[in-house]
């Protein structure tokens, strides 16, 4: 397989930018959008849990365009939709507003499959930016997003944000095609359904994004809805968002350099539990801490991302299948729990519910998360040997023994196989 050389940390930089915005600026103007006429409860419910569905089918058909279309076109597309889409949903109605938020999550949904992929030969100072420009760019949606809704209206809010695309697709293009130049990617998602290692992630991935997208769509509503006014709870959104980016830099370290990671994941938890728990008795008593509390926890994404790349040992096809998967079925799970946790919210007309719900999610991040920690590595079957020839074998002299480079120890108590196809 050809080996793909770095991409520049500039490129995955805005590349990684680009895959937040368009949903924490969503959830921060949710509440004015959901006053105009023809919103529904309902209807606010699904725009909360749309990007995470739409974010799994594009997971999921990833490696099938990554082999198809190539990846610099693919993202190329993608970038371009995105754009499209931010500025088509503001047009007017719900069936838009719907539509496209539905294109920009498929497209950014391609966007980030291949991330893992195109940060896994580069330094390990790359990987990091990628991890710290997601968190940068929730940050990002949700810190502006109030000062121009309150500045000028929330169609302007929403579509400003394709002009990162724009600039993205800018930068892509006039990057050395030869950093992007990948082999095609010959192993399905499906492939991976026999490994316990894939499904743990996957699991772990869509509890964690559960929680993650329960926070972006709808913490300044629980905010404002406790009587907060709309500034302090656009600033708790960013607050919250800001706190995960160190958290972003900080956590794919530990991943690294911790043993235990199980214990990184319980104290994820922990803090997590501190902002739900905060929320569910006081919310509007020290709501600064419990959203210091909830962006802290989102650390557990960044472990979730980190763990696609060491799990399949530097293996590209392999990174991408497993990218596939996790981010493909763990959306999923993340939209069903999103859904589930606004109609009930609807249903009840408070928070009670949905955020005793939010525990739940917790309770069963810590039973995926330590079984994600234990030490395996998904790798690709070895290819069958050739058959024996039926030559008659003519004896030659010795050739002198060449000693082979020592190679390095994986850190692994034992290795998943997954097929071929082909």
């Amino acid at each position: 397989m050809k080996q793909a050389a770095p991409v520049s940390t500039a490129v995955v930089f805005l590349l990684a930018l680009n895959l937040r915005p368009a949903v924490t600026s969503l959830g921060a103007a949710l509440e004015d959008v959901s006053a105009e006429p023809g919103m529904t409860a309902a209807i606010g419910a699904v725009l909360v849990a749309l990007p995470l569905w739409a974010s799994g089918i594009g997971g999921w058909g990833t490696p099938w365009l990554r082999k198809r279309a190539g990846i610099h076109h693919a993202v190329t597309c993608s970038l371009i939709i995105l754009g499209i889409s931010l500025v088509l949903r503001v047009q007017g109605g719900s069936e838009l507003l719907l539509a496209g938020t539905l294109l920009a999550c498929l497209a950014i949904a391609v966007v980030g499959t291949v991330l893992p992929v195109l940060v896994q030969p580069a330094s390990s100072g790359t990987r990091a930016t990628y991890t710290l420009a997601l968190g940068a760019g929730s940050t990002m949606g949700a810190l502006v997003t109030p000062t121009l809704v309150a500045a000028f209206s929330w169609q302007f809010a929403l579509a400003c944000w394709a002009l990162l695309a724009a600039v993205t697709v800018h930068v892509w293009q006039s990057a050395p095609r030869s950093s992007m130049v990948f082999a095609h990617s010959a192993l399905s998602p499906r492939k991976l359904f026999h490994s316990r290692a894939a499904w743990h992630l996957t699991v772990y991935f869509g509890l964690v994004s559960t929680l993650t997208f329960l926070v972006m769509g709808w913490l300044p509503v629980i905010l404002r809805d406790a009587g907060l006014p709309a500034s302090t709870a656009g600033f708790c959104l960013a607050l919250s968002m800001a706190m995960g980016l160190p958290m972003m830099w900080l956590v794919p370290f530990c991943v690294h350099k911790w043993r235990r990671q199980w214990i990184l994941v319980v104290l994820l938890v922990a803090v997590n539990a501190v902002g739900v728990v905060g929320l569910l008795v006081a919310p509007a008593f020290l709501p600064w801490v419990w959203s210091i509390g909830l962006g802290i926890g989102m650390g557990g994404l960044a472990m979730a991302l980190t763990l696609i790349s060491v799990r399949t040992a530097g293996n590209a096809d392999v990174t991408t299948a497993l990218s596939g998967m996790v981010q493909g079925l763990g959306y999923f799970i993340a939209g069903v729990g999103a859904l589930a946790c606004g109609l009930v919210h609807s249903i009840t007309d408070g928070w009670t519910a949905p955020l005793v719900m939010a525990l739940v999610v917790l309770c069963g991040q810590i039973w995926c998360g330590v079984r994600v920690t234990r030490q395996v590595v998904i790798a690709p079957k070895p290819q069958p040997q050739p058959q024996p020839s039926t030559m008659v074998a003519v004896d030659l002299p010795p050739e002198p023994a060449i000693p082979l480079p020592r190679l390095p120890i994986v850190p692994a108590q034992h290795t998943e196989r997954v097929g071929q196809e082909g």
